[in-house]
């Protein structure tokens, strides 16, 4: 029992360590990218990574070092709408032009992240289009359903087995959607859900319901 105890302690304090926003983009990139493997260039590594980051900073906590504490604090929803990811992942710019320089995410939600983007796909690092015409898009009422159907699913407090039937309609959502809000919404609110974030779910839920409406206007 006690080796046990050791071996689950060791894990959980693995998947709490924090990694530089620069590696974990650089490890999701192996996973993620069509063809890693591949020999590019210098800035075209450079670039994919940053892509990559930015792909993770949607699904993903982030986290910064608080000068005042010396510990990493969550950054909010409100500071990473609108942010980048740049130079290689080791910059981020916040919408109200701060930059941060050591943004960091946990290795669980990397593990996390990257499980997520393998379902849904970075559309910038996907390949050409096949030559036949694509699949229609699902019209907005029909997403609208499959929102509620999250919404009944991710009644708190949360259940595991609710969260794991979301999972697939988070997906469908985001992959179908025609609007890249949307569809980044389905995948923060997944993220959420997983994590037993139960106040960004309700806010989630509701901002996604929120761009479904906009979208349905325009």
């Amino acid at each position: 029992m006690g080796r046990k105890s050791k071996t689950q302690q060791l894990t959980e304090s693995i998947l709490g360590q924090h990694l530089a926003l620069s590696v974990a983009a650089h490890l999701a990139r192996t996973q993620v990218v069509p063809d890693p493997l591949r020999v590019y260039d210098g800035q075209h590594i450079s670039d994919m990574v940053d892509l990559v980051a930015n792909a993770l900073a949607k699904v993903a906590p982030l986290y910064v070092q608080d000068a005042s504490t010396g510990s990493a604090r969550e950054l909010t929803l409100a500071e990473l709408e609108g942010a980048s990811v740049r130079r290689g992942a080791t910059v981020v710019t916040l919408k109200d032009g701060r930059t941060l320089s050591s943004v960091s995410m946990k290795r669980a939600d990397l593990r996390q992240a990257i499980a997520i983007l393998k379902a849904v796909g970075i559309p910038e690092l996907r390949s050409q289009p096949p030559s036949e015409p694509p699949a229609p898009k699902p019209q907005q009422p029909m997403l609208g359903v499959r929102v509620a159907e999250l919404e009944a699913l991710l009644r708190l407090p949360l259940i595991a087995a609710d969260v794991e039937k979301a999972n697939s309609i988070a997906v469908g959502i985001a992959r179908n959607a025609a609007d890249g809000r949307v569809a980044n919404l389905a995948m923060k609110l997944l993220s959420a859900a997983h994590s037993a974030k139960d106040d960004e779910v309700t806010l989630l839920l509701a901002q996604l319901r929120a761009a479904l409406a906009d979208e349905e206007h325009r």
